[in-house]
């Protein structure tokens, strides 16, 4: 019984050192973090739409702002030093931002109590006026290294490299860092521009050096890939959250791609600590961290929470996201159709989807007055999947939240496979990719085994009647598309530089996706192999 006495007694103490200053100039930080939330303020069901009353009292709901504040207020009460981050891509994805923009996330932002938020590449979805209007709502800084908007009549000023935050006693730097291909796949202006990426977290540290700062934390929207390189290259780096990948670093979730923290060796001999989130809010990552008197980190341990129906909803924040909610009725509740069966999105940026096959479908039927035989849509575009039974006007436009629109024009069947190719060569990426093509009026397979640029085996186009034929290198095929491709967005150069006879009216994708369901309803998307993989592992 002593015994057990004296290991309970060191594993108290274990616990109250975590959350306190330390002897001797050390100390410990806890750092909470989010990532990709894509305005999920309110409680969502599996597949990403808004939770019904049913569905919360049969505690299928996840996350939203009020389940956050619950979950931070826990952690918060249990004392100590606390930083609250977010990784970027607040923006998108929900019916808040399509009404609000982003003032309606900056005010949940601001309640929660956030220290730091990392700029997302999708903060820059509605243009640098949103996201100007966005930034002087936070009651706390914007950060990104990475991003230059001295030129930007909107952003200048707005945006900084790193900020310092004093912890008990100790200067913490925290570095914002944005998506690299910010430009390449989303709407940051003519007038931002992107300095590279790890020279630009080189120069941070170093300046925070200077200033005396020992600890520095790297809040990332590189993604897991680009978070890794981040740590293994630049020297001086304790903790790096990350977003942009979607991907959850946790212990014992079988969703992980790899354990919380991921530690990597760093090129000065010492370690760097990764840890993200998932993504829409599913889960509040909790990160501890005692740090030695020079601020090197001794020891780091933590494990996400997940929010679910385990965790309560605050009230009074629950109050407040029903206040901004209520004027979404009439989106919510505008029926359009029915669906037979899921409409599925969790898989659009690996291989065809439900999701993906109806966006690409509406996307070719609103091209065929323009001559379409084929529509292409990258499978990052689908946000949300749709439940069995009525379709709303809201399910779609949760499910497809950019403000897109259409474009038809005319590609050789030689530029048409370098599509194919370029959507397909980020295929087996642990985290995907948004250019993954879904394809209407298109069937094609790849294979893994094969190097990039030469991955697709055979490809088949419709002609306008539908009849399927080999691809001719040397024909023409009239495709629609999205403008957001058209522009170049997820590396679909192609378009701009090859395409022929352009048309673009401005008919918004979300429009032909309603147009479509109205005219399929009830809809049974089957998966019909149009895209097949071989040497998939």
């Amino acid at each position: 019984m002593a015994r057990f006495r004296q290991v309970a007694a060191a594993f108290l103490l274990l616990l109250f050192a975590a959350g306190t200053a330390l002897a001797g100039g050390e100390f410990s930080l806890t750092i909470l973090h989010t990532n990709d939330i894509h305005a999920h303020l309110a409680s969502f069901d599996a597949y990403g739409a808004f939770c019904s009353k049913e569905k919360d009292a049969a505690g299928k709901c996840l996350g939203g702002a009020a389940r956050l504040a619950t979950a931070v207020a826990r952690e918060r009460a249990k004392g100590g030093n606390f930083l609250l981050l977010d990784a970027g891509d607040q923006f998108q994805g929900t019916l808040f931002f399509t009404k609000y923009k982003g003032q309606v996330c900056a005010f949940f932002m601001n309640r929660l109590g956030y220290d730091a938020m990392a700029l997302g590449n999708h903060e820059f979805d509605d243009g640098p006026g949103t996201l100007a209007n966005f930034i002087r709502s936070l009651k706390f800084p914007l950060l990104a290294a990475n991003v230059d908007v001295e030129h930007s009549p909107e952003l200048k000023g707005l945006v900084a490299p790193y900020v310092v935050r004093e912890v008990a006693g100790h200067k913490v730097g925290i570095i914002g860092a944005t998506q690299p291909k910010a430009d390449r796949i989303s709407s940051p202006g003519p007038n931002v521009s992107f300095p590279a990426f790890l020279p630009s977290m080189q120069k941070a540290v170093e300046a925070l050096t200077a200033q005396g700062v020992d600890v520095i934390i790297a809040l990332s929207h590189a993604g897991l890939s680009g978070d890794k390189k981040l740590a293994a290259s630049v020297p001086g780096i304790d903790v790096i959250v990350g977003g942009h990948s979607h991907v959850l670093l946790g212990n014992g979730f079988s969703e992980a791609v790899g354990p919380c923290p991921l530690a990597v060796n760093g090129p000065d001999g010492g370690k760097a600590y990764i840890v993200t989130a998932g993504y829409w809010g599913r889960y509040l990552g909790v990160l501890h961290v005692d740090f030695d008197a020079a601020g090197r980190v001794a020891r780091a341990f933590g494990n996400p929470v997940p929010l679910d129906a385990a965790v309560p909803e605050d009230r009074a924040t629950l109050a407040e996201v029903e206040r901004f909610a209520a004027p979404l009725a009439a989106y919510r509740k505008t029926a359009i159709g029915r669906a037979e069966t899921p409409v599925g999105a969790s898989m659009c940026r690996q291989e065809e989807c439900a999701g993906g096959d109806l966006m690409a479908e509406a996307l070719l039927a609103g091209g065929r007055t323009r001559g379409a035989v084929a529509g292409i849509y990258n499978g990052g575009g689908v946000r949300a999947g749709i439940a069995p039974g009525e379709i709303t006007l809201g399910d779609v436009l949760t499910a497809f939240p950019f403000p897109n629109t259409l474009v038809v024009a005319t590609l050789s069947g030689e530029d048409l496979l370098a599509v194919l190719e370029h959507g397909v060569s980020a295929v087996g990426l642990h985290e995907g990719s948004g250019r993954f093509p879904q394809v209407a009026g298109i069937r094609f397979a790849y294979d893994l085994t094969r190097p990039v640029g030469k991955r697709v085996t055979a490809v088949e186009v419709a002609d306008a009647d539908g009849r399927f034929a080999l691809l001719d290198p040397k024909a023409d095929y009239r495709l629609a598309l999205t403008d957001f491709m058209f522009r170049g967005g997820d590396g679909y150069a192609m378009f701009g530089k090859k395409a022929r006879d352009v048309e673009g009216d401005g008919d918004p994708t979300a429009d032909l996706a309603a147009a479509w369901i109205r005219a399929h309803s009830p809809l049974k998307i089957e998966l019909d192999e149009r895209i097949t993989a071989s040497g998939v592992q």
